[in-house]
């Protein structure tokens, strides 16, 4: 199993995705492997889209502009975090919100530590509680959120 890349020009430009998600998953391979490891398993696709997200549909990772333009460990931590969310609704435990997200940011927290990421990229990780996708603020993650949120 793997991990492909899928290209278009409508969110990101082709070739500056292929270039950094292959750096990034080339950074997990050397430095944060048993992730890469696991995350192979799931045989996803990452490719461009309006918002970033885990698309279980489709089996993909979808990564908007804003996050694609973060450095390159950031991006890295985020494929592992948005693998969280598979490895969750595959096990059949899936439940978006806080929990679901909590369990992914420590991993990816896991990973930014592995990768030697920027101390602010670690810091930030760390202030997290699990409520980010909660934008509007109802206690609820849902289709609300994912339409006004901008990564």
């Amino acid at each position: 199993m793997s991990i492909i890349v899928v290209t278009n020009n409508q969110y990101i430009n082709s070739d500056s995705l292929q270039t950094k998600a292959n750096r990034c998953l080339d950074m997990l391979m050397a430095d944060a492997n048993q992730f890469y490891s696991w995350m192979m398993r799931y045989d996803l696709r990452i490719r461009p889209a309006a918002r970033s997200g885990a698309n279980f549909q489709d089996g993909a990772i979808d990564i908007d502009q804003s996050t694609f333009d973060a450095s390159d460990t950031w991006l890295a931590s985020v494929f592992v975090h948005e693998t969280v969310h598979f490895w969750q609704y595959r096990a059949g435990y899936y439940e978006a919100g806080t929990v679901a997200e909590r369990q992914a940011n420590e991993c990816q927290l896991a990973v930014l530590r592995l990768l030697r990421a920027p101390q602010g990229e670690i810091t930030h990780m760390l202030s997290q509680d699990g409520g980010h996708a909660d934008l509007n603020g109802d206690g609820v993650y849902g289709w609300r959120d994912y339409q006004i949120r901008n990564y």
